[in-house]
């Protein structure tokens, strides 16, 4: 027991005697979601490096795999400062790392000797007086939400505005405002990492990362890579984490148009997919026989509900961690790759869709769990999917 904790325990007894002695009460910073992905981002990238240089025995693999997804349980169940501890326990298990403080919040942000907001107003005054209802609608709606972006102080909980980098974003507006007053789209052949939103089915606003690879600004078409992320996360996470982001590097490798939409606001129609892919089609030329999916855990059920629904329009899908049968005539192919040590979604549950769904293949990952298989998941999944054309 600490010396605080034997005078507050004493001081129940003997209050009167030793109110001088009691220690003012200060409060714990409160831990937030950007504190939650600066820890996950920082685990999966040792984990990933300790990957890459093949030095993760299946012990210490197994270790850490346990720990995260215990980390994962209790981010689920509200606890997110038990959540961080836990996560950075396990990037010490991997690498000796000191835990690093919990984070402060964000300081305002300036833009040229003026707050970023200054900057957004901007914008924003010279967007509303272009057509909002024409052609130039979706681009409209994307280059206005991502102008909002653009806020003093970043929300913690949001990290669409937390990840970004206000300079960057503000010199990919001007150009994109430029555009759309000379009454073009900024975003056709636009190649190049960005976070977007689009207007999909009944109105609804689908915020979404698209990283698109030098090659789809040439004249052959492009495949499109959609991957689902799961419950917890946000239309960063394959980009920003997942093995350190390696889903974008091997979907460039393949020519393939990178688009992480946030799932649960995607997932909810297949036709959100539709708007998806007309606007795609409007932005490059896309090779419709290679549109492919991955999803992860939540995700990998929203792939498969959307092969499902459209398998004449997806090439081959591939579910970690999760997933149900896909049973509709002339289905997509489909990989199920189950982690051995998930206590979330079990892979015997994740065997039972694959042996439901016909011609389905599925795989086991030895010594790993729910949230870093995904890496290596992916690094399975996108040769794997590459290998088929509608």
């Amino acid at each position: 027991m600490t010396i605080l904790r034997r005078l507050s325990a004493i001081s129940v007894l003997f209050a009167p005697a030793l109110v001088w002695a009691q220690a003012p009460v200060v409060a714990a910073p409160k831990v937030t979601r950007a504190d939650l992905a600066a820890a996950y981002m920082r685990v999966d990238a040792v984990y990933t490096q300790r990957e890459n240089a093949k030095t993760l025995p299946d012990s210490l693999r197994a270790q850490v795999n346990r720990t995260v997804d215990r980390a994962a349980l209790s981010f689920f169940s509200g606890q997110f400062a038990a959540a961080v501890g836990t996560i950075d326990a396990a990037a010490v298990q991997l690498g000796g790392v000191p835990t690093p403080p919990v984070s402060a919040p964000v300081g305002p942000r300036v833009l040229n000797g003026a707050p970023a907001s200054a900057a957004r107003d901007e914008y924003l005054a010279r967007l509303a007086v272009v057509d909002s209802t024409g052609a130039l609608a979706q681009a409209l709606l994307s280059t206005r939400e991502r102008a909002k972006l653009l806020v003093d102080v970043p929300s913690p909980d949001r990290s669409a505005e937390f990840l970004n980098d206000p300079a960057k974003l503000s010199r990919d507006l001007a150009r994109e405002v430029s555009v759309l007053e000379r009454g073009r789209d900024p975003y056709i052949g636009l190649v190049g990492d960005f976070w977007r939103v689009y207007r999909g089915a009944n109105n609804a606003l689908v915020p979404m990362r698209i990283v698109a690879p030098p090659s789809a600004n040439v004249r052959k078409p492009v495949g499109v890579l959609l991957v689902l992320h799961g419950a917890g996360g946000d239309e960063n996470m394959f980009v920003d984490a997942y093995g350190s982001g390696l889903v974008t590097k091997l979907a460039a490798e393949q020519r393939l148009i990178l688009v992480s939409p946030k799932t649960d606001v995607f997932g909810a129609t297949p036709e959100h997919f539709d708007a998806l892919m007309a606007l795609l089609r409007k932005e490059f030329r896309i090779d419709s026989s290679r549109v492919y999916l991955i999803g992860h855990s939540m995700g990998a059920g929203a792939a498969a509900r959307l092969a499902q629904a459209r398998p004449a329009q997806i090439a081959a899908v591939a579910m970690l961690a999760g997933g149900s049968p896909i049973t509709v005539p002339n289905a997509p192919p489909s990989l199920f790759i189950g982690a051995e040590l998930d206590g979330i979604i079990p892979a015997a549950r994740v065997e039972a869709a694959a042996k439901a769904t016909p011609g389905a293949t599925y795989e086991l990952f030895r010594h790993e769990g729910h949230l870093l298989m995904v890496g290596n998941g992916v690094r399975r999944a996108v040769p794997w999917l590459v290998s088929y054309t509608r």
